[in-house]
């Protein structure tokens, strides 16, 4: 059996605290081929490898100026014996989830296919190229727990309706997150432990006209406990009546499917929730606010911190059930 992510990262983590003048710390991770068993290596400098043995007649076209990657013929020594491999390696260190992933899956396919390791590897890195690219990222924690929040008013909306997937909005460009009718809902998620400190992004954000209902929904979330993103989405998958729309949704945010085992492994748990009615009175920043001809001249590209334990703020709590707020009949 291979590897999986967890565990590569415990091994690259034992390999590079061994003392050693080599040019690579290795360690091997349980698969053997042909030319001897596959390693995973950390440099002289402090970079993640995989190394793949191949046969040391073997042609390896190397790639070199990948902006993620790089793969590159490499011959090791040891007591011995000089064993040659397609050195895997890490180039971007803000891509290195992503490029564990990638090791991991290397790995699932060469225990099938021993024989074939070096095209397998190639396989998998062709596959994978567009995404190490650099053309997108994975999510950060703090868009991980905001996704995480918004999904959980989408679970509570879709188990009641299965196609009030459609209200959730965000993701094409609107000012809240979700929209039915006259009622918008906006959603704010913190792993802070303390505080009830928010950003608001653009003056639009919390303005409405008279007629629509905008509520203000803040969640605290612990980190670790509870579910992962990827449980949460399968949740809601079951349940909405157009589960490619979903996948769609979640891509224009950001978030990959083929990314499940990156997001699995940080859990969220939802501790506390408050809802509060935007209205007259509330703490907020508007386009009428805007004084003269400051919106002509460009600066409604507002972003301010919103405290919301203020006494403007926490008058506004509502014991109101945002899901049910979208749903009722207007």
């Amino acid at each position: 059996m291979s590897p999986s992510a967890t565990e590569l990262e415990e091994l690259w983590d034992v390999a590079g605290r061994r003392s050693s003048s080599a040019r690579f710390r290795s360690a091997e991770v349980g698969i053997v081929t042909p030319q001897g068993p596959v390693l995973i290596a950390v440099r002289d400098d402090g970079t993640k490898h995989l190394l793949v043995p191949v046969d040391p007649k073997h042609t390896i076209k190397e790639d070199l100026d990948g902006r993620a990657v790089s793969l590159r013929r490499t011959v090791l020594e040891d007591e011995t014996s000089l064993r040659t491999y397609a050195a895997l390696g890490l180039v971007d260190d803000a891509l290195s989830d992503l490029f564990t992933t990638l090791c991991a899956e290397v790995l699932t396919r060469v225990s099938s296919a021993p024989h074939r390791a070096l095209p397998v590897l190639r396989r998998a890195l062709d596959e994978w190229r567009a995404l190490l690219s650099g053309a997108r990222r994975a999510l950060g924690p703090a868009e991980q727990a905001g996704l995480f929040g918004e999904l959980l008013i989408l679970k509570a909306l879709v188990t009641k309706d299965p196609g009030a997937v459609v209200y959730w909005t965000g993701h094409t460009g609107t000012s809240q997150d979700f929209h039915r009718g006259k009622v918008a809902v906006e959603v704010k998620t913190t792993t802070s432990v303390e505080g009830r400190q928010v950003r608001i992004h653009g003056v639009e954000q919390l303005d409405t006209d008279d007629s629509v209902r905008l509520l203000l929904v803040w969640m605290r979330v612990s980190n670790g406990g509870g579910r992962s993103l990827p449980d949460l989405i399968d949740e809601i998958t079951e349940l909405v009546d157009d589960p490619p729309g979903f996948v769609a949704a979640l891509r224009e945010v950001g978030y990959a499917i083929t990314d499940r085992e990156v997001y699995s492994r940080q859990t969220f748990e939802l501790v506390e929730q408050a809802v509060y009615e935007i209205g007259a009175g509330f703490p907020r920043i508007t386009t009428s606010d805007l004084s003269g001809d400051a919106a002509l001249a460009g600066l409604d590209n507002v972003h301010y911190d919103l405290d919301l334990n203020s006494p403007p703020a926490s008058s506004s709590v509502v014991d109101v059930d945002p899901a049910r707020a979208l749903l009722e009949l207007l």
